[in-house]
């Protein structure tokens, strides 16, 4: 069973009722994305695509290779892209991105990767919400070698993670020569902790690392209709 969510007004998604639907994380790590426009952009773990569909909704990117892993939601990735309007901008790969060969190819990688470890704890039965939360499939380690492999030197990475394994993320930035330039943290209100954080790095670039203002998600203006 499916049904439509609306966003920012114009754009509509098809979701699975009962699979893995998005959250906010991936609405902020769009916002959080720069313009980049006549750049070679990959996304790692698309989803439903809605990624893709409001960096160019908001006109942030010309064209994007979206992997996916699950095919039934790949198939659903399509779906929506061309509901949209933006088949001839969107290529959608079914497949493990381990083994996806475009190396050292990309200007840009952005992604909302599966946060939670495997750790012997109860994830979710259904398929679609453990693969995309859990890292059944593509752990953090994995995730950062194979972005090290698929970004020319100098290449972008975009990703929001939660704030807990930051420390994890930095570590495996370093080993793989990813050198941050913009941190943002995110809070649900004000006076509450932060539980997510959105981070820009560069392969094999030393810069300066800025942290951005925070975000407060309560405070976002967007419009989200279901």
């Amino acid at each position: 069973m499916r049904d439509i969510t609306k966003l920012f007004g114009n754009y509509k998604l098809f979701q699975e009722k009962n699979g893995f639907r998005f959250s906010i994380d991936a609405v902020i790590l769009s916002l959080f994305f720069p313009e980049r426009k006549n750049k070679k952009i990959l996304e790692i773990g698309t989803g439903n695509g809605i990624i893709p569909i409001i960096l160019l909704g908001k006109n942030k990117i010309d064209t994007i290779t979206c992997v996916e892993i699950q095919e039934k939601v790949s198939q659903l990735a399509i779906e929506n892209i061309k509901l949209n309007g933006f088949e001839k901008n969107v290529r959608v790969e079914n497949c493990d991105i381990k083994n996806f060969k475009e190396g050292n190819s990309y200007d840009i990688i952005i992604s909302n990767p599966p946060y939670m470890k495997i750790d012997g704890k109860k994830i979710n039965v259904e398929e679609s919400k453990s693969i995309a939360r859990h890292e059944v499939c593509l752990t953090l380690e994995e995730f950062i070698e194979n972005a090290k492999r698929l970004l020319k030197p100098r290449g972008e990475i975009y990703i929001v993670h939660q704030t807990s394994r930051l420390q994890d993320i930095l570590l495996l930035f370093e080993k793989n020569n990813f050198f941050p330039e913009k941190i943002q943290f995110a809070y649900h209100k004000k006076n509450t902790k932060s539980n997510l954080v959105l981070i820009k790095a560069l392969k094999g670039k030393k810069t300066i690392l800025e942290v951005e203002e925070p975000l407060y998600m309560d405070e976002l203006n967007f419009e989200l209709e279901e």
